[in-house]
């Protein structure tokens, strides 16, 4: 994957990054459709293919919400997008709203990372992770939403930076924001991929406390 943090794709995790609308075209509005039709949506993309799926097989896996979501989804790639920016705007809401509780920045990284493990886990858990899994598949092998997805992503892990933006005087050397929120995106991109693989909270919680040992190595001495 590229180092620029700006083109790493993680669906971590979702994803709301504070701006509620009331448009109704907007995924937060339109989120309990979404979720009514996604599992079906997903599956007819996996078992034709995203560009084979005509537009029919895909109003047609809507059901009961056809109507609804032929008149504010005209492709599937709009579609699939909104998947993703509802996804990243949940689980990036929830970091965000863990790491302000926290005026240090050890503590604050530390209660990101755990937060992030129980969200992950507890998707895993009620299987609704499962279908984001898939999607994060396709969106590799389609420039389109891969480019959507980057973006979206992108928008989130500001507010991790505006984070180490802020607590910089506890820093040996404030140019070293970059290098470390870089440095988490890698530990929030490998902890989503041990979740998927089944390894236990106990043991992601380690894999954790382990990165802050680099943090340290940033941080001023007392």
């Amino acid at each position: 994957m590229p180092s620029d943090c700006s083109l790493i794709v993680v669906p971590i995790l979702a994803l709301i990054l504070c701006f509620m609308s009331t448009d109704p075209c907007k995924p937060e509005v339109l989120a309990h459709i979404i979720e009514e039709v996604m599992d079906d949506c997903i599956r007819v993309f996996v078992l034709k293919g995203l560009e084979a799926c005509s537009m029919e097989d895909f109003y047609e896996a809507c059901g009961e919400h056809r109507a609804y979501v032929e008149e504010h989804f005209s492709t599937k790639h709009d579609f699939c997008a909104a998947i993703l920016l509802w996804w990243f705007n949940n689980m990036f809401a929830e970091l965000k709203s863990t790491a302000s509780l926290h005026s240090n920045l050890r503590a604050a990284v530390e209660a990101v990372l755990y937060e992030f493990i129980d969200i992950c886990v507890g998707y895993r858990e009620n299987k609704r992770g499962d279908k984001f899994g898939v999607l994060d598949n396709m969106v590799l092998f389609d420039e389109e939403l891969l480019t959507k997805c980057a973006m979206y992503y992108q928008e989130g892990v500001k507010h991790l930076r505006m984070k180490f933006v802020d607590l910089k005087s506890e820093l040996k050397d404030p140019n070293d924001i970059e290098k470390l929120l870089i440095f988490y995106v890698m530990i929030l991109e490998g902890l989503y991929v041990l979740v998927r693989r089944g390894f236990s909270r106990n043991v992601l919680f380690e894999y954790a406390d382990m990165s802050l040992h680099t943090l340290e190595f940033y941080e001023k001495k007392p």
